[in-house]
């Protein structure tokens, strides 16, 4: 009987973990990939979002009026160099000037076999938006290149009357780049369910559901993913059906699988991206995990079955020693259920420990990138200073070559590198300042920290007029910490003294630096108005903003980023006007190297 009876709580067992396991391991798998598209995604919206206002901007060269005003032999050479030269800049993958008609006069690829210059491209629609005075945008399959890419256009204008187009290819290598876990899928589609990219190359330009006879025809029209047909890969009449499922079956070479869907809709383009799984994979965990219940359940079984016997043995003896030895299990099973209970809370409290940690990272990561958001104008205009004077010395350098005056020609260029150079040193900044923290404290020297903070805020700083009075002190001087999150740091605490005064005529920061015995002091001090005394009490708390804009956790995360370091952050007005932010961090004592 006792035999039948584990049986059926073994089979029961094994349908509860059974059904645990799938549902965990679904969400799992599902969780994963979502968040595998969810970064494709993003990276895609940078992508595109770098060179969607380019086209705008580039139609301003006189150069490209010219053409399509006198279509010289002159003109053209000169729209092609221009071209070319934007298109090795831009590093797109195309640039290229259509008429009114829609044929290409000038071509950054004007010089190679596939060249774009005399094709017709009235018929794509990112044409006909540009030629009625539209920004255009529109993914397709090159006609000529055979290349799959994104286009950007817009219109060039004479005056008050349309004369042309530009058009910006992109390649959007970031889809191309993707590298999906083991025997996963991505698949990229339109709003229509035509798939223009698959990592799985056969399901390329088909459908996931039957197309309209209108909308197929049209795609057919404008050659958006080539001249060939369009197969079907499921029966389904609508993408919401398909998106809707939790499984999809497809078939994959000679034989058919099924995969759990994960997808994410870009509205903004109209794609949605989808990243298949096999089922086979949670089916293989759920395998493993059964087989390790197994396990559990046979060992727990054997120790029931060994303390059973032991119990009928000892019911033989006398009664006073059964009576003994039952209170000694009875209490050695308490002491082992609290054991493990013990066990059990300690592996919760590492996990939870494990999983604040990555969350904070993760966050202080978050307060940066938005940190550089807020300073985007501050970066645009500090790039665009260079590129402007780039562009002067370069258009002047053509004049000279076109005058035959060589003489020149090496003062310029050193301008040219020049500039090259301090857009590059820029540029470093910024990344190195938005590279992720790598979790190791160790000896900083403040002045250089200080330098790199104010180096990244230089250029808003010259913006606004602002005086920067450092107090003398010893720039040998270290801290106990971590040079990138302590630069995020002071980077979030000058930004906020800069937007302090940003009404002000003359705004002013004053930073001062002092040791005590174990611990150094840096303090910043803007001419602000200060705080009041709700603020005060409540600066630190997370989502909360005395500006009005922004997502209120600079100084949180700031205060966490200084407890990981055993330091402390404090917040207080000062006696005459402005408000003063108090670093306190472990001292280092040992000499600088």
């Amino acid at each position: 009987m006792f035999r039948v009876i584990t049986f059926v709580l073994f089979l029961c067992y094994l349908m509860v973990v059974g059904l645990l396991a799938y549902t965990q391991v679904t969400e799992a798998v599902k969780e994963s990939a979502e968040q595998d598209i969810q970064d494709v995604a993003s990276r895609l919206d940078i992508e595109l979002d770098k060179y969607r206002t380019l086209p705008r901007v580039l139609v301003l060269h006189p150069a490209i009026s010219d053409l399509l005003t006198t279509q010289s032999q002159e003109n053209i050479q000169r729209g092609n160099l221009l071209l070319q030269s934007y298109n090795a800049s831009l590093n797109s993958d195309a640039v290229y000037l259509l008429s009114q008609q829609g044929v290409t006069l000038a071509s950054s690829n004007w010089d190679e076999a596939d060249s774009f210059v005399g094709n017709d491209y009235g018929f794509r629609p990112y044409f006909q938006q540009a030629i009625s005075g539209q920004e255009g945008s529109y993914f397709a399959l090159g006609t000529v290149s055979g290349k799959r890419g994104y286009y950007f256009s817009f219109p060039v204008h004479q005056q008050t009357k349309i004369i042309g187009a530009l058009v910006v290819k992109v390649a959007l290598s970031v889809i191309e780049d993707y590298n999906a876990s083991a025997d996963s899928e991505l698949m990229v589609t339109d709003d229509h369910g035509a798939v223009f990219y698959s990592s799985h190359a056969p399901w390329n330009y088909s459908s996931l559901v039957t197309l309209p006879a209108a909308v197929k025809a049209e795609i057919i029209r404008q050659k958006q993913y080539g001249t060939g047909p369009i197969p079907r890969l499921t029966p389904k009449d609508s993408l919401d059906d398909v998106l809707q499922q939790d499984t999809l079956t497809l078939q994959y070479n000679t034989q058919q699988r099924t995969y759990l869907i994960a997808d994410k809709t870009m509205s903004q383009v109209g794609w949605h991206l989808i990243a298949l799984t096999p089922v086979n994979q949670v089916y293989v965990l759920m395998g493993w995990m059964l087989i390790g219940a197994t396990v559990l359940f046979v060992l727990v079984a054997l120790l029931s079955m060994s303390w059973r016997r032991n119990i009928i043995a000892q019911r033989q003896l006398a009664v006073v020693n059964e009576q003994l030895e039952h209170r000694v299990e009875q209490r050695t099973a308490q002491l082992q259920q609290t054991n493990n209970t013990l066990v059990e809370t300690i592996e919760k409290q590492r996990k939870t420990e494990q999983r604040l940690k990555e969350t904070q990272n993760e966050l202080i990561q978050a307060g940066k990138l938005a940190l550089l958001g807020e300073m985007s104008a501050s970066i645009n205009h500090e790039l665009n200073q260079p590129l402007t004077a780039l562009r002067t010395y370069s258009e002047t350098l053509r004049l000279m070559i076109n005058k035959g005056k060589t003489e020149a020609f090496g003062e310029t260029t050193d301008e040219i590198i020049k500039l090259i150079q301090k857009m590059a040193t820029i540029v470093a900044q910024y990344k190195l300042f938005a590279r992720k923290s790598a979790g190791k404290t160790g000896p900083v020297r403040v002045a250089d920290t200080l330098d790199a903070s104010l180096s990244i805020l230089e250029s808003k700083i010259t913006k606004m007029h602002a005086e920067i009075d450092i107090t003398p002190f010893d720039k040998q001087l270290q801290v106990i910490g971590e040079a990138v999150p302590l630069e995020q740091v002071l980077v979030n605490l000058l930004n906020n003294a800069l937007q302090a005064q940003e009404n002000q005529p003359a705004p002013r920061i004053i930073i001062s630096v002092e040791t005590q015995t174990n611990q150094l002091l840096l303090t910043i001090r803007d001419f602000g108005s200060g705080f009041t005394e709700e603020q005060l009490s409540r600066v630190f708390e997370p989502f909360y903003t005395t500006k009005g804009r922004g997502l209120g956790l600079g100084l949180t995360i700031s205060q966490r980023i200084m407890a990981s370091f055993g330091g402390d952050i404090h917040a207080s007005n000062h006696p005459e006007q402005g408000a003063v932010f108090t670093l306190t961090l472990p001292f280092n004592s040992e000499p600088a190297e």
